[in-house]
């Protein structure tokens, strides 16, 4: 096979394996901490049935203005795509699952008993 030609003025990109695992792995625990966090809240103020989820995903957004602001202000430097930043672990088993745990444990702790 020949090789690619490059069209001029465009440069190949080489993605470190190591630095973006590290970048995605940084994102998820972000994630999960801001899930906690937004379930403790959502559960403190006693919000009930599927409107927690909207509060979920704000949440999730935020997290993505956090990234953002923290230095991430052009993420194709740091992760494949902008869909990376926006969408990774937003819908991941972990974070649901620890965003509906301390929601319903503090609704509980402050609403039930």
């Amino acid at each position: 096979m020949a090789p690619k030609k490059q069209q001029k003025g465009k440069v190949d990109e080489l993605i470190n394996p190591l630095a973006y695992k590290s970048n995605l792995q940084a994102l998820g625990f972000l994630r999960n901490f801001v899930a906690v966090v937004s379930g403790i809240v959502v559960g403190i103020c006693g919000v009930v049935g599927w409107h927690g989820f909207i509060y979920h995903f704000v949440a999730q957004l935020a997290c993505v203005a956090a990234m953002f602001l923290k230095g991430c202000t052009n993420p194709p430097n740091y992760f494949v795509s902008w869909n990376t930043l926006l969408f990774f672990g937003v819908f991941s088993s972990t974070t649901l699952l620890s965003y509906i745990l301390f929601w319903m444990i503090f609704y509980n702790i402050c609403h039930v008993f």
